[in-house]
């Protein structure tokens, strides 16, 4: 179960609290960050600013743009009240996760962390991915059938949160294809308690045959369609690809996935469940997913 919304942060100022009406404002303003390094152009301050807006919240969520050596200090002040959650991204999700005090749920699985919730100078750790991508496919109607095989490209976090919704499926046979063989193989350690993945190796010839029979192929990597080793024409007709990517727009792997005449979906979706989650965890409130999609779509243009 989740821990309730946090209460106190800086100041005494208040997040919003659990269990409050759609009509009632929270008492005080909700600090939040979005940690990571490269990530000016991120869109998701539009985002949630959009759901805070949406419910009467008054708050902030701003982006704290550091490098590894400064995220010491950053959760330092985090700890310290100057906010009262964060979200996390690239590349501070593994090292956020050994700073925090508990991880929570897929957090604990996977040893990385996209949600940190600040509670009386302790830093809570959750993971929002996977649950969020299954929100997305289930939302486009592309949540595989029970029994589906599926090669995941990548190896990292973005894979690992493929790879539990996947088991959540559950689907049957899971190949994990990294450039790194020893990524593919401690990522798939990693998961065997909840989960059976192969790894296989990065090569188009070896992954033919497994592409041939898998009803998914996630693209968690930040390559485009030329830098993978996979031919769409060698995939069965009823076969989803997924690319977690959403910039830029279109998509080149789901654009040509989607001329070829399979399902495709581009990674933009996740990124508005996982927010959602993340936000429903800050505030205790049910997030407004159409006014967040709505500003979502107008900060990637499309």
């Amino acid at each position: 179960m989740w821990p309730q919304p946090l209460q106190q942060h800086r100041r005494g100022a208040r997040c919003a609290g659990a269990a409050v009406p759609e009509q009632s404002l929270p008492m005080s303003p909700t600090d939040l960050w979005l940690l990571g390094h490269g990530i000016t152009a991120s869109p998701s301050p539009r985002m949630q600013e959009a759901a805070l807006r949406a419910r009467g919240v008054e708050g902030s969520y701003r982006i704290v743009d550091v490098t590894p050596d400064e995220l010491g200090e950053a959760l330092r002040r985090l700890r310290a009240g100057e906010a009262c959650g964060a979200n996390v991204t690239i590349p501070h999700k593994l090292a956020v996760a050994a700073a925090c005090d508990r991880l929570e749920g897929d957090a604990a699985l996977t040893g990385a962390v996209n949600t940190v919730v600040v509670e009386e100078g302790r830093l809570l750790g959750a993971n929002t991915d996977a649950a969020g991508l299954e929100g997305a496919l289930r939302g486009a109607g592309l949540w595989p059938a029970a029994g589906t095989d599926a090669v995941v490209l990548g190896a990292g976090g973005a894979a690992a949160a493929a790879l539990l919704a996947l088991s959540r499926v559950p689907a049957g046979r899971i190949w994990i294809a990294a450039r790194r063989p020893e990524a593919a193989r401690q990522l798939a350690e990693r998961l065997a308690p909840v989960l059976d993945a192969t790894p296989a190796a990065w090569d188009a010839a070896a992954l033919e045959p497994l592409l041939a029979g898998a009803g998914t192929v996630v693209n968690a990597t930040p390559s485009g369609l030329a830098g993978l080793p996979l031919r769409l024409d060698g995939l069965p007709a009823g076969c989803t690809v997924v690319d977690l990517r959403y910039r830029p727009r279109p998509v080149d792997l789901v654009a040509a996935a989607g001329a070829a005449g399979l399902r495709a979906c581009d990674g933009l979706e996740m990124l508005l469940h996982q927010g959602m989650l993340s936000f429903r965890r800050w505030t205790g409130l049910e997030p407004p997913w159409d006014e967040a999609r709505a500003a979502l779509h107008a900060a990637v243009g499309g």
